[in-house]
């Protein structure tokens, strides 16, 4: 199932990538069915809660699915440390954006807030970029005829990074519009941050796993 890319750079990292990947892409998609079948009713805000909340969690458990990886007690509960560790790494690269813009005013490099923050959210943006071209470039690789062995990811892949830039576009597009151009940059912050929580959630998961199952094997092993 696995490609060469794959086995050079490790599954857990290919996990991550599909992880951040399709959580980024999900949440797109449920925002602009939102934004396009209009809000402001009750019902409407309640249903994109629950929109946002099943792209949010159904989406690393999708990829948990295609990565043929098991759904049991213990990916639940690594799932669920993933959510709160990937939470406090978003609200991080956030306070990291703020400061790098305070200290950029104060030594001078740059006239306002927003210019240094825009510095951490390139170099996130660029990081994310490079993870997804080789996701895709993996998948396309993938679905030649002589390989073919994972097309469901590989289709997944490709999927997710249409949408996902359809979406990043559409926000792009609007937020230059705004009257508030210095918006942009935590507009686009807080577009990785889907990403950045997907991944960490799938990380995180397979790390307990894996932990539980050195555990177990060492038990066995015992006679214990």
């Amino acid at each position: 199932m696995a490609t060469d890319s794959t086995l050079k750079v490790g599954a857990r990292a290919v996990l991550a990538g599909d992880g951040g990947l399709l959580t980024a892409a999900a949440l797109g998609v449920v925002v602009a069915l939102g934004v396009s079948l209009g809000t402001g009713s009750h019902v409407s805000n309640v249903a994109g809660i629950f929109g946002i909340a099943a792209a949010v969690f159904g989406a690393p458990l999708l990829v948990w699915t295609l990565h043929g990886r098991h759904n049991d007690s213990t990916a639940r509960l690594g799932a669920g440390l993933g959510f709160v560790a990937g939470g406090v790494t978003v609200f991080a690269v956030v306070m990291l954006a703020d400061i790098v813009g305070a200290l950029g005013m104060v030594v001078g490099l740059s006239a306002t807030k927003s210019a240094g923050a825009m510095a951490v959210a390139v170099a996130v943006a660029v990081a994310f970029l490079v993870v997804i071209a080789w996701l895709d470039v993996d998948a396309l690789r993938d679905l030649s005829p002589k390989r073919r062995g994972h097309v469901r990811i590989d289709i997944a892949r490709l999927v997710a990074t249409a949408a996902y830039a359809a979406f990043c576009v559409g926000v792009i597009v609007e937020v230059g519009a705004g009257p508030e151009p210095d918006a942009g940059v935590y507009t686009g912050i807080l577009l990785l941050a889907p990403g950045a929580l997907g991944a960490v959630v799938v990380t995180v998961a397979a790390a307990i796993t894996r932990s539980a199952e050195r555990r177990s094997d060492a038990h066995l092993i015992s006679g214990a």
